[in-house]
C-alpha cells in the first residue's frame, strides 16, 4: 500500500472541511430565512426585499451590515463601508470584484456564483448602507463641531 504524504492530508481533511462548512452555513442561513420569512411572506418578515439577498446567499452566515439592520455573523467585516472600501483596497467596483473576489470571498463564492442580478442587487444594497454611513457621520460632525 503506498504512503500518503501527511501534509496533503492535512491539506484535503482541510479543505473538505472548508467545503462542509460553507454547505452547512449556506443550509443554516436558507433554513432561518425561511423560518423568519413566514413561508416567503416578505412583508411579516419585517425585512426589505432588497436586503433579502443577503440571508438567501447566506452572507450574515459571516457579515454583518449595521447601516441597513442586518446583524449576521462575527467572522467576516461589517459591509457597511464596503461599497467605497472595496474600490479603495482593490481597485475595482463592488459589481467587478464579486464577479472576480480575492482572499477569503475568492474561495466562498466559489461555491455560490453570484450571477448578474445577484450583483445588481447587491451593489444597490451597500450603496444604500454606505450613504446611511456617509449621512451618520455628517450629522455626528455637524453636532461635535457645534
Amino acid at each position: 500500500m503506498p504512503k500518503i504524504n501527511k501534509k496533503f492530508m492535512k491539506i484535503w481533511i482541510s479543505v473538505l472541511t472548508a467545503i462542509f462548512f460553507i454547505f452547512l452555513s449556506s443550509f443554516s442561513s436558507l433554513h432561518y430565512f425561511m423560518k423568519i420569512s413566514g413561508k416567503n411572506d416578505f412583508k411579516k418578515s419585517g425585512i426589505e426585499s432588497g436586503k433579502l439577498i443577503f440571508y438567501n446567499l447566506g452572507c450574515v452566515r459571516c457579515h454583518n451590515i449595521r447601516a441597513l439592520h442586518i446583524k449576521g455573523g462575527g467572522m467576516g467585516q461589517d459591509l457597511s463601508n464596503a461599497y467605497y472600501n472595496v474600490k479603495k483596497i482593490y481597485g475595482e467596483n463592488i459589481n467587478d470584484f464579486l464577479k472576480n473576489p480575492s482572499g477569503m470571498m475568492r474561495f466562498v463564492l466559489m461555491f455560490n456564483h453570484l450571477n448578474k442580478e445577484d450583483r445588481k442587487i447587491i451593489a444597490a444594497e451597500l450603496k444604500k448602507a454606505q450613504m446611511k454611513v456617509k449621512k451618520y457621520k455628517s450629522a455626528k460632525n455637524k453636532k461635535g463641531g457645534a
